[in-house]
């Protein structure tokens, strides 16, 4: 081999490879549409479109990992493709593997059970309460898929009963761009309840990356779970990878999956990813999240707290001040659980954060983000909630996304969300928190 080619060859291993980042955000104040099953219009950009678009470029392969996929537009572009002759493959949740005429009523907990109405209010379009061969071909995400001969797997397809959550949320197309997103593909995480007009979906946001040097790393993970179609490769039957850097015209992303085994150190995993970032804050860290119950991040974070870097968190108000949460120690306080104990390592901060809280969001929704930005250059996100479950149980994607422009779009979300939001510890968390000490103490427990 000459010189000239040798250095031909290291430019091409070495060079970035040159593409976009863009982010979209369902409740964007700036954009508008109308959704496609309630006629509903409303401020947002349309996340099943940037689905639609991605998908209809195909000409090779799409591999699309989403714990729940529910979009009738979605499951019939997919088909499309596969009747043009694309490599089109789908891995699912088990929990959410099924169609309106394969789950059984009864089965289910109130979570699920509300999931099969929306699912059978989106599938009876003329509400006779049946559900005709045309109504399951245009309207059952699953049963299309089925009908159109998509190979899908899901999680109890490595022999297992689907231990932890596959609660991957990305689509990669032709080995050249992907998807990244904290929303499942369904209408209640992108538009709104089916059953709820008032619901304008849970906030969300996504990602596409267009760079061939992101989706190779997003396919490795697709094929991982893939295995050989019969046979996956779920939760720590996967490959241990660390976080794999790559430059996208500029723009450093850092992309990790979980779940991580504790046999190594938890900096190694992705919440130590999380906070290696979060150490590194000098100014700011503001997060939006669904859930936030990992003690080693909010330990990090209170000597950042210390360091007067600004904070501010938002959490779903389902989970954030259960006992678990971590806003519980950001505000400096703790609480006994339903048993009677504290958290195991629990560590209220001695000088309380200031901005912290739960989100008002429309009748139906919660708050589905798993945001931080960092200084207002750094962005990590993903299908990754900030605790222990996703971090040593779940198949999870994060990517941190260092570029001063998306970096600003999620920032403007934190504050969009912030100016609906309640501040500050609720007095009913602390009418809730002497209950629990004087009923404990009533039976005999001592702190």
């Amino acid at each position: 081999m000459t010189l000239w080619q040798l250095s031909l060859l290291s430019f091409f291993i070495t060079a970035p490879v040159w593409g976009s980042v863009k982010a979209y955000f369902n409740h964007n104040p700036k954009a508008s549409y109308t959704d496609s099953y309630r006629g509903v219009t409303r401020a947002g950009d349309d996340l099943e479109q940037v689905l639609l678009k991605e998908i209809s470029k195909a000409k090779k392969s799409i591999f699309v990992a989403v714990q729940e996929l529910r979009l009738p537009l979605v499951a019939q572009a997919l088909v499309l493709k596969k009747s043009q002759g694309v490599d089109v493959r789908v891995v699912l949740e088990h929990d959410y593997n099924f169609t309106v005429m394969t789950q059984r009523d009864g089965q289910e907990n109130e979570h699920e059970a509300s999931r099969l109405s929306d699912l059978k209010a989106l599938v009876d379009i003329n509400r006779d309460g049946k559900f005709s061969k045309e109504e399951l071909e245009s309207r059952d995400a699953i049963h299309m898929l089925q009908v159109g001969k998509v190979p899908v797997i899901d999680d109890t397809y490595d022999n297992s009963r689907g231990s932890g959550l596959m609660h991957h949320k990305f689509m990669v197309v032709d080995g050249k761009s992907t998807v990244v997103s904290s929303a499942n593909f369904t209408l209640s995480c992108i538009h709104g309840d089916i059953l709820n007009p008032a619901s304008r979906g849970n906030p969300n946001s996504m990602v596409s990356i267009q760079a061939v040097s992101a989706a190779v790393i997003f396919e490795e993970e697709f094929l991982q779970l893939w295995g050989n179609g019969k046979r996956g490769n779920f939760g720590h039957n996967k490959t241990y990878r660390g976080p794999q850097t790559v430059t996208v015209n500029g723009n450093k992303i850092s992309i990790q999956f979980s779940p991580t085994s504790q046999r190594y150190l938890w900096e190694e995993s992705v919440n130590g990813l999380i906070a290696s970032h979060i150490a590194k804050a000098t100014k700011s860290v503001k997060a939006a999240l669904f859930v936030y119950s990992d003690q080693q991040i909010s330990d990090v974070l209170e000597k950042r707290n210390k360091a007067g870097v600004d904070l501010g968190f938002l959490v779903e108000q389902k989970f954030a001040f259960r006992e678990y949460s971590e806003l519980l120690d950001m505000a400096g306080i703790e609480m006994l659980s339903p048993k009677c104990v504290y958290e195991p390592d629990n560590h209220p901060w001695k000088t309380p954060g200031k901005e912290f809280g739960v989100p008002t969001v429309d009748k139906g929704d919660v708050l589905h983000h798993k945001f931080g930005v960092i200084d207002n250059k750094t962005v990590i996100m993903g299908s990754q909630n900030w605790s222990d479950a996703a971090n040593y149980v779940n198949d999870e994607t994060l990517i941190v996304v260092e570029a001063v422009g998306i970096s600003g779009q999620y920032a403007q979300e934190y504050e969009r969300i912030k100016q609906k939001s309640r501040l500050g510890v609720p007095a009913a968390l602390k009418k809730e928190i002497t209950r629990l000490e004087t009923g404990c103490a009533g039976r005999g427990f001592y702190f």
